[in-house]
């Protein structure tokens, strides 16, 4: 079943139940109220008739004052028939005195009306029962605060019937009108919901495909917001897409130089060399050659081992002062080989629980970047200090820098900086660095420099 059917169905059949209960509370708030005005209608005739009723049992003078006579009752009843309609008015011992229906003189029967009369007499208050669509309604008539009979009277519950069958036919009406707005209204509705959800289906099946085209939804709901991650997800999938294109394309290039080399050097010592000098040269070459070629494919694999979370660690308590400058010194040659000045300030041993191998391949990628991004004759500063509970090593170069909106991205695999190009490199080490420093309870950035240049930043908890 489709969205819209389903979001259709759930509105229609939410507002049939709220028309329901809406409907039940309405005829039963009705029939309460339509009781309660027939309550007090018959509670005031009762008040009137009971005045009524005292008048002319003391004009007439009764031998027995306790009792009302049939006289007495026949002459009530020929004035309150004609304005009440069906009574009756019954003695203490609840034989009928008089009716307006004129039965006379007659016990009244084990019934209905019965119960309300002797209740009546035995509270000494009104009592009332509904029963055969008929009211029958009982009050003690009292004269010189003694009670001497009841007063009956039934009233038709007709009128009330008639009342709720009219509105529960115009409220049927009304739910039947209501409820075919309501269906093409929720129609409209879910298709409304829908539509941008169908497009971002649709989006979804064409970024499988490779097709990274903005979906358009205006507005401020969730649903527009949903979009717009979506877009930004394709914007993203788009850039990884293509990092991992250039990615391919380094790669390519950085095997392709080393094994040109190697092969070009190779075949040249099958030849005759001149002398021991081409010689040495020759091995030089590729010796560095091959180095390139397993740095290239060492980033790789360690980019697996971490993706498989296969790395592992060799945590132990090392000095950091001492790691940090022998990373120093293994650079020393390539700073001077692009004619680049280091300057240290490490001025205490601090102590760290770390991988010593790995951390070096971390200072050792640092320093490198530093040197290939400097320009000649310019100074790579390198400093290690305590703040707190954590030491920071700050590497700091005068080169071209690096611009900010980029300093977050540089850690993600396979990106350069846009200033970057021409520079040898995967953009694999940093992200690899990143990760090792994580996994050592530490953290790492690069920012541009105060004056020029970029600064990388590794915070490591100390140890005693």
């Amino acid at each position: 079943m489709k969205l819209k059917k389903k979001l259709a169905l759930n509105y229609l059949a939410a507002t049939l139940l709220a028309l329901f209960f809406v409907g039940f509370a309405v005829i039963r708030g009705l029939q309460k109220l339509s009781i309660t005005t027939i309550e007090q209608q018959l509670i005031d005739q009762s008040n009137l008739a009971e005045i009524y009723i005292s008048q002319i049992h003391s004009l007439e003078g009764q031998e027995d004052p306790e009792n009302l006579s049939s006289e007495t009752a026949n002459m009530v009843i020929s004035k309150l028939g004609l304005i009440i309609g069906n009574v009756n008015i019954y003695d203490k011992s609840l034989k009928l005195q008089s009716s307006s229906k004129g039965d006379q003189g007659l016990m009244i029967e084990e019934s209905v009306n019965e119960k309300v009369l002797k209740a009546s007499l035995e509270t000494g208050n009104y009592a009332y029962i509904i029963r055969g669509g008929k009211v029958y309604f009982a009050s003690p008539i009292t004269y010189e605060e003694a009670n001497i009979g009841i007063l009956e009277i039934i009233s038709p519950m007709s009128l009330i019937g008639e009342l709720i069958t009219g509105v529960s036919r115009l409220m049927l009406v009304a739910a039947v009108v209501f409820t075919i707005i309501m269906t093409f209204l929720i129609i409209y509705i879910a298709g409304k919901i829908t539509k941008p959800i169908n497009k971002l289906a649709k989006a979804a099946t064409k970024f499988a495909a490779r097709d990274f085209t903005p979906v358009e939804i205006k507005g401020s709901d969730e649903i527009s917001q949903l979009s717009e991650s979506f877009n930004h997800m394709g914007v993203q999938l788009q850039d990884y897409i293509q990092r991992q294109k250039q990615f391919v394309a380094n790669v390519s290039h950085e095997l392709k130089t080393p094994l040109t080399a190697i092969k070009g050097y190779s075949e040249y010592l099958k030849d005759e060399v001149g002398d021991r000098h081409d010689l040495q040269k020759a091995l030089y070459h590729l010796n560095n050659e091959a180095t390139r070629l397993g740095k290239l494919v060492d980033e790789v694999l360690t980019l697996s081992r971490i993706d498989n979370s296969s790395v592992n660690y060799n945590f132990e308590r090392i000095n950091l002062s001492e790691l940090v400058k022998e990373a120093i010194e293994k650079m020393q040659l390539r700073a001077e080989k692009y004619q680049i000045e280091t300057r240290s300030e490490i001025h205490y041993d601090l102590y760290i629980k770390g991988d010593k191998e790995k951390l070096m391949q971390v200072f050792i990628n640092l320093l490198d970047n530093a040197i290939k991004f400097s320009p000649a004759k310019s100074i790579v500063e390198i400093t290690l200090d305590q703040e707190k509970h954590k030491a920071f090593l700050r590497i700091r170069d005068h080169g071209i820098g690096i611009p900010e909106e980029e300093a977050s991205k540089v850690f993600e695999r396979f990106y350069r900086a846009k200033n970057a190009e021409g520079v040898v490199g995967t953009g694999l080490g940093l992200s690899i660095a990143k990760h090792i420093v994580e996994a050592h309870e530490g953290g790492i950035e690069l920012k541009p420099a105060k004056y020029g240049g970029t600064e990388a930043v590794i915070n490591l908890p100390l140890v005693m």
